[in-house]
């Protein structure tokens, strides 16, 4: 096994940058990021956060992928790449204790662990599981990211805490859980399979391609639900429709779409290019 050093990285109060190095015996690879700089460097300056960049880790799927995540906190975000072979699970370990526990903060980071797992699905799916743990006392302080990329993404499970949650491009029914994160699944395939989005004081988006159906429940406290299904017909009697709640038959199908979330909007739409958008969707 290469011994690899990761990097970890911090802003000083007045925004000078540190880094310090330390030695853990990971499988090697190049340095990566699920979240963009930044970001980073807004998370160190405002919260005093410390995150340290794991090697990624480098699996050789072939054919289609199924994904389960089981997490005690972060953000995850995944692709589908066309034509790519294998899967690139890049991690990331945070710790946010604040500026005047910065010096915990990355103590703590060893205290967090993470398992990734290949293991044989139905039929000719593989399924990637991945689950954190950490032994600190305060895990609210803490969290995993991951940024994942795959060939061929079919059906999505994730549970996690404190993180938003991104997937684009799967084919098949998603399941996600998480709190105070923003949700977005958008794909260019036709989505036929049961769909489950949950989320706590952050919004939800639902984009998907022609020839989707689902019988939708969206509700929102505090929030909004808007719609847009230019390319599916629609049918929603329901006497509980109005601002915060859409209920009804998009497409003619039975498959459950259930979006829930607090205090946050959530916006569902079936349309042409619906994964051409941008880092804020407001359609």
């Amino acid at each position: 096994m290469r011994r690899i050093p990761p990097r970890r990285t911090s802003l000083g109060p007045l925004g000078l940058g540190s880094a310090s190095i330390v030695l853990l015996g990971l499988l090697g690879g190049c340095v990566g990021t699920p979240t963009s700089g930044l970001e980073r460097m807004e998370n160190a300056f405002v919260a005093g956060e410390m995150a340290i960049d794991d090697p990624p880790v480098m699996i050789d799927t072939r054919g289609s992928v199924d994904l389960e995540v089981v997490s005690f906190g972060g953000s995850i975000r995944i692709e589908a790449v066309e034509g790519m072979e294998g899967t690139t699970i890049e991690p990331v370990r945070r710790s946010f204790h604040g500026h005047l526990r910065r010096d915990e903060a990355e103590t703590a980071l060893d205290e967090i662990g993470y398992r990734i797992e290949l293991v044989a699905g139905e039929l000719d799916r593989e399924v990637i599981v991945i689950t954190t743990s950490t032994e600190n006392g305060e895990p609210h302080f803490q969290g995993v990211d991951f940024f994942i990329r795959t060939g061929r993404l079919e059906t999505v499970d994730i549970d996690t805490r404190r993180g938003r949650v991104w997937i684009k491009n799967n084919r098949g029914s998603v399941d996600v859980s998480t709190t105070y994160g923003d949700v977005r699944v958008v794909t260019d395939h036709p989505m036929t399979d049961s769909i489950t989005l949950v989320t706590k004081e952050a919004s939800i988006d639902y984009r998907v391609g022609p020839g989707s159906t689902g019988f939708y429940d969206a509700r929102s406290v505090g929030g909004r639900v808007y719609q847009r299904f230019t390319e599916a017909r629609v049918t929603a009697t329901s006497p509980e429709n109005g601002p915060s709640v859409f209920v009804g038959d998009v497409g003619g199908g039975t498959n459950p779409v259930t979006l829930r979330t607090t205090y946050g909007d959530i916006r569902v739409s079936i349309v042409e290019n619906p994964t051409d958008v941008g880092p804020i969707i407001v359609e």
